[in-house]
């Protein structure tokens, strides 16, 4: 069970080993982490498909996370629509900007 790390090609091996999942764990379980913090990823692990989300993410290049988490924290939406362009690429907008005052904002991915 360990994490997937890029590699210089880009593509995900797999490079650590079973026991640093473990140290990490351990280190969640005592004292070094704050016990809401603990109990609020374990309630986020259970909402339906929040792991496979995870997983695509990481494994997405660096600048497409940047673009991506960008989008999300300068913006914070409530509601996002999403398309495909021609070109293949993801557009992001805001479903709800009229309400918030902002005006359309896009991000190709």
């Amino acid at each position: 069970m360990g994490r997937k790390a890029k590699n210089d090609g880009g593509a995900a091996t797999r490079e650590e080993p079973e026991s640093h999942t473990w140290e990490v764990i351990r280190s969640l379980v005592t004292s070094e982490a704050e016990a809401t913090k603990l109990l609020e990823m374990y309630y986020w692990t259970r909402e339906p498909g929040i792991v496979e989300l995870i997983r695509a993410y990481l494994n997405l290049p660096d600048r497409t996370q940047r673009h991506v988490s960008d989008f999300l924290l300068k913006n914070r939406p409530q509601s996002i629509a999403s398309a495909i362009d021609q070109q293949g690429r993801l557009l992001l907008s805001i479903k709800d900007a009229q309400q918030r005052g902002q005006g359309r904002s896009n991000t190709g991915a």
